[in-house]
């Protein structure tokens, strides 16, 4: 028996879901009045339907949790799931099959260890990758790849347009102190800020300054900060922010 259900929550792109070819067996996620269009694009995949009064990635993500319970939430457009303790020259991606089966160790590595939230590397980088503390159990988890396991007190704010991960991590921190991140592996996604449809469709600077806004006032301002630019580093937008966790 599998641990988790492994789905991809999609909006406007039945013609360039990525994903499916990363991980094997996922669903597609996506708005009734969407379905025709992407059963006839992606004939193979299976595909669940959520109401199309379910507006924005939050409560999407919502209602994928409510609806399978143990789940794992991928974005459509991760082109590879890596490794990151590769030698020179060695191949990083892992293929599709055994992607799934890494997934489905790592929900059950979480439930096992009384955590609810459960992810992988948000960073791409080797030299990131501490390879004698392989798993985290603090922190955050990338939205473009992360899973919720069923018992939780977790659900994700309407109020939140961009950054529903920002959100999950904190809440996530506040009511269970633990969350299980493998840090061995990373999922790559392409066109992460440019790609249409999805999310880009309500990512703007005024949806990323509110979204700020709102996780201050939740979370408190010691918690959520604004990021600051490092070496030649650049930020994407003057709204980036990062996590102070206190554990």
């Amino acid at each position: 028996m599998e641990s988790c259900q492994i789905v991809i929550p999609s909006h406007k792109r039945h013609t360039r879901v990525l994903t499916t070819s990363v991980v094997e067996g996922a669903i597609l996620c996506v708005p009734e009045s969407q379905e025709k269009a992407y059963r006839l694009c992606n004939p193979k995949d299976e595909i669940v339907t959520h109401p199309d009064s379910v507006v924005g990635l939050a409560r999407k993500r919502d209602w994928i949790i409510r609806h399978f319970g143990n789940v794992f939430m991928l974005d459509d457009d991760i082109k590879a799931f890596r490794r990151l303790y590769t030698q020179p020259g060695e191949p990083a991606d892992v293929d599709e099959r055994t992607a799934r089966e890494i997934i489905q160790a790592t929900a059950e590595a979480a439930r096992q260890a009384g955590a609810y939230l459960f992810g992988f590397s948000s960073s791409p980088t080797p030299v990131s990758y501490i390879s004698l503390s392989p798993i985290q159990l603090s922190g955050y988890v990338t939205g473009c790849a992360h899973g919720v396991l069923a018992g939780s007190k977790l659900w994700y704010s309407p109020e939140i347009k961009c950054n529903e991960d920002y959100w999950i991590s904190c809440l996530n921190a506040y009511e269970h102190r633990l969350i299980w991140k493998d840090t061995r592996f990373y999922f790559y996604q392409k066109d992460t800020f440019v790609n249409s449809g999805g999310l880009a469709e309500f990512r703007n600077l005024e949806a990323e300054e509110k979204d700020f806004e709102y996780l201050q006032r939740v979370f408190g301002r010691d918690v959520v900060t604004l990021k600051k630019a490092r070496g030649k580093a650049k930020l994407k937008h003057p709204f980036q922010k990062t996590l102070k966790i206190g554990f």
